[in-house]
């Protein structure tokens, strides 16, 4: 019987899947932060044009501040959505461990707790990120599978297997 390369057990806290979130929002896409900057000065030279006169620091105090409700606003949707994903984890998929078995064609994921195993192809997924603290594995371009780096043994030779795997689709964020 074939042998996995690696073995890793991971678990995932309500902290981590805070901190996913985060990521996913807000470094997923190196654009984001732009485009809210470039919307919020839109809406402040929209809100500061007054039939021919322009006031500059009027302009640059809007701009600051529709930036800032943009970012807030974008914070709190993350709060509540980390909120209504921890009120309703009925299935202690939080801090239960996760088995991930790497084999040269495969990843075979098991979660005792959970009751679970399923396999997957590496070209099944859609992407693999690379962030400070976790390998994100995203099954599709909404639902991801974390890995913390912390509980991989040997880093840099799980990274070099895993980013092979992912030619094209690896993304360091």
């Amino acid at each position: 019987m074939e042998q996995p390369k690696i073995i890793i057990n991971t678990t995932l806290s309500k902290e981590d899947y805070r901190r996913f979130l985060y990521i996913a929002t807000f470094r997923r896409n190196k654009v984001i932060i732009p485009l809210i900057g470039l919307i919020a000065l839109i809406g402040s030279f929209v809100v500061n044009f007054d039939g021919g006169s322009f006031n500059l620091i009027k302009f640059i105090i809007s701009w600051v501040f529709l930036f800032a409700l943009a970012i807030g606003a974008v914070l709190f949707k993350v709060e509540k959505k980390n909120a209504q994903r921890v009120k309703t984890d009925k299935t202690g998929a939080f801090d239960s461990i996760n088995t991930l078995k790497f084999y040269e064609d495969r990843i075979v994921m098991e979660n005792e707790t959970l009751k679970s195993k399923g396999e997957l192809k590496y070209e099944q997924f859609y992407a693999l990120m690379e962030s400070r603290d976790y390998f994100i594995f995203y099954l599709t371009a909404n639902q991801a599978s974390l890995i913390r780096k912390k509980d991989v043994d040997d880093l840099d030779a799980f990274r070099e297997f895993i980013v092979q795997k992912f030619k094209g689709r690896y993304k360091k964020i």
